[in-house]
């Protein structure tokens, strides 16, 4: 089926997200959920629904299968996501966060996901490489049986069919993804080492760790550094983006917000500067919510105007 958003999200290895907010956690003993918050989740639902907020639909694909796949399914119709699923034998995986809002803490339980068959993944990436979308954005994690090199593979069909692509993942897989020469890479100062095999103990090394993949190939990298912002690097030079002071309730999905700030300001050929300083406003504004994705335009607005940006 061709759809005619001229974005794709390919999220390999979708959950339901159930959020738990549990003030006061004690770890090892009996204690009441305050409030429960389900959702469609994997980084791809979070980035398409932190696109819906800045007035972008886009299509998701992912693989989905049992009872847990039609839940998300039902979650991501519910809100309006255009979630496109391929069928899968296996049950789709489930994630639990519990917020503890008291100490502001918050403990992530991340299932594997299932096991795709060779056969189930040529029938999920068959329907990406027919679709004409010319924004393509990879987010999140590979299923079992899924080797990263499959990852690659499907990368290198979408470049050679003029369209762009953009990476978020980690370990094996974005590994793989750079190898294939995506146009934009987006990950955390954390993964960069794990994917370099340096030690990053400052933002100058993160920097200079950055500068060499960029000189590698990869026409745009950014690489987020938690609350103290971002850096972006590109044919035109380095840049830091700084958000403002915020309150955080929730840090986790932030990532993906940042993501889809991100390809909306780079799709409508703003500069990477620019690019940074939306991509920055989003991630803060998710910060700010229990939700992952969930953010409010007016808010990105009036903290994108705060946001500073400079030059390395």
């Amino acid at each position: 089926m061709i759809h005619s958003s001229p974005f794709l999200i390919i999220t390999p290895n979708p959950a339901v997200d159930r959020i738990l907010i549990t003030p006061g956690l004690r770890v090892g003993q009996e204690q009441r959920v305050h409030e429960v918050l389900v959702a469609a989740g994997g980084k791809g639902l979070n980035v398409g629904r932190a696109l819906r907020a800045l007035g972008v639909n886009a299509t998701i694909r992912a693989p989905l299968g049992g009872i847990t796949g039609q839940h998300v399914s039902h979650l991501a119709q519910k809100e309006g996501l255009a979630l496109h699923g391929s069928v899968i034998s296996n049950e789709t995986r489930a994630c639990t966060l519990i917020v503890d809002p008291s100490h502001q803490q918050v403990t992530v339980l991340n299932e594997k996901g299932p096991r795709l068959t060779g056969a189930e993944w040529q029938t999920f990436t068959a329907a990406i490489v027919d679709d004409p979308a010319p924004w393509n954005l990879i987010c999140g994690s590979l299923p079992p049986g899924v080797e990263p090199t499959a990852l690659a593979e499907l990368i290198k069909e979408i470049r050679d069919q003029g369209r762009h692509v953009l990476v978020d993942t980690s370990g094996p897989a974005l590994a793989a993804a750079v190898s294939a020469g995506p146009d934009v890479v987006k990950i955390n100062s954390q993964e960069l080492s794990h994917l370099t095999g340096i030690d990053l103990p400052d933002e100058m090394s993160v920097y200079r760790a950055a500068h060499a993949l960029h000189r590698q190939g990869i026409a745009r990298i950014v690489i987020t550094l938690g609350a103290a912002g971002a850096i972006g690097i590109d044919a035109n030079g380095a840049v830091r983006a700084t958000p403002p002071a915020i309150p955080v309730h929730n840090p986790i999905g932030c990532g993906d917000s940042f993501f889809a700030g991100l390809t909306v300001a780079l799709s409508r050929g703003h500069s990477l500067a620019d690019a940074m300083r939306l991509a920055t406003a989003c991630g803060a504004t998710d910060a700010q919510t229990l939700e992952p994705g969930r953010i409010d335009p007016a808010t990105v607005a009036t903290l994108a105007a705060q946001v500073r940006l400079g030059a390395y």
